[in-house]
């Protein structure tokens, strides 16, 4: 098996997949990890000290050279943002090369670009699995789970919580996960109401919402993401569905509206305030967030005859956000190459993967997020819709 990860070489959440990788696949003849920083790669490589792992420098612009490495290879993993830029050329590549596909997509317009090539996909008898992360990724595979135990579901929704951002000792100088983040949180956002794709404004009035202690009772914001748009796609019946997010401490949150304000009325730009916070992640005086991740996921409607929600949150504090990102992606990437055959196509995580084997995998490899996360489901005939 030779797999190639895109980003695998400079990227936190790249360089911890490729780690989960190494141990967790005995057949894993090669893996190739890419970046533009060779030093950044070569370093990592160097550590890692296994002889089945090479750095090659990629500029994804180059298509040519992009499609001949690809095809070197079995499965292709592209954890390169953004993805609104960078996403769908990537995604056509691998169709022309014939070559399977997993990503963590996390931007709606190149998602539902993705979406249009099935029919490719099928023709190149290859699969493309998007969005397979934590938001998104485990969030839609954990709607699913709800949906499938309830006869009616109405609204969505799905939260998250995020304290620091990745582990290593010399973090990415990427800022591709800030400048994603501020763009959802800035300007018109496109989220999911009555039945129809609309545009609100971005980071209105908090959501307090309950996750499992030590986080407890915790205010979240609508932001723009993928489930919303995806999830009433694959799940009957929804008319509405949003996504949240907060930072952790819940200080954060105060100092990044005041900073998403200001670009709205164009004192900053958006690209300026992107590489600013990336360059203060990068500096000695940054600040040590705490380990901290909250997920929570509500399917809103009817269940055993009787109106209300089915809840499932967790809460982590084990791993940073990178991880709770790389871990699953990981998982899925095993599984989908140990005989749990995807079918050719475009695939979005709800409708190829179950939780339960993803579980199997996570805890087999003591990954914290799958045995650390401390988890609650709950049937509760108060709701919170977005909508009150």
């Amino acid at each position: 098996m030779k797999i190639l990860i895109l980003g695998g070489g400079s990227g936190d959440v790249g360089r911890d997949v490729a780690r989960i990788l190494l141990r967790g696949n005995r057949s894993l003849d090669l893996l190739t990890v890419t970046a533009r920083n060779m030093n950044a790669a070569n370093d990592f490589v160097s550590n890692l000290d296994d002889n089945r792992v090479t750095p090659v420098r990629l500029d994804v612009t180059d298509k040519s050279q992009m499609i001949e490495l690809m095809r070197k290879h079995d499965l292709i993993i592209n954890v390169i943002g953004p993805f609104d830029i960078f996403g769908i050329n990537i995604m056509k590549a691998a169709v022309e090369a014939k070559v399977n596909y997993i990503d963590i997509c996390d931007d709606i317009q190149p998602t539902l670009e993705a979406l249009l090539l099935d029919s490719n996909a099928k023709k190149a008898g290859i699969f493309l699995l998007l969005s397979m992360g934590w938001f998104p990724g485990i969030s839609n595979i954990r709607a699913k789970q709800l949906s499938d135990q309830m006869e009616k579901v109405d609204e969505i929704v799905t939260a998250w919580v995020a304290g620091k951002k990745a582990a290593e000792e010399k973090p990415s100088s990427g800022i591709a996960g800030t400048d994603h983040y501020i763009k959802a949180l800035t300007g018109m956002i496109t989220t999911f109401r009555n039945g129809k794709m609309v545009k609100i404004p971005a980071y209105q009035k908090g959501i307090q919402l309950q996750f499992p202690e030590p986080l407890g009772l915790y205010t979240c914001y609508q932001l723009e993401h993928p489930e919303p748009i995806t999830l009433p796609k694959f799940i009957p019946g929804v008319k509405t569905a949003s996504n949240l997010g907060s930072l952790y401490p819940a200080s954060r949150n105060k100092s990044i509206r005041r900073i998403t304000r200001a670009i709205d009325f164009k004192i900053l730009s958006r690209s300026f305030v992107s590489k600013f916070l990336s360059m203060q992640a990068q500096s000695k005086k940054k600040i040590n967030y705490p380990v901290m991740n909250g997920s929570y996921i509500a399917c809103i409607g009817k269940k055993d005859g009787k109106n209300g929600q089915l809840r499932f949150s967790a809460t982590n504090t084990c791993i940073t956000t990178a991880e709770a990102t790389s871990q699953p992606l990981a998982c899925a990437v095993l599984l989908a190459i140990s005989g749990n055959k995807i079918k050719p196509g475009v695939h979005l995580p709800e409708t190829s993967i179950k939780i339960e084997d993803l579980n199997k995998i996570g805890k087999k490899l003591k990954l914290p997020f799958f045995t650390k996360a401390i988890e609650e489901t709950i049937w509760s005939q108060e709701v919170n819709s977005i909508l009150k």
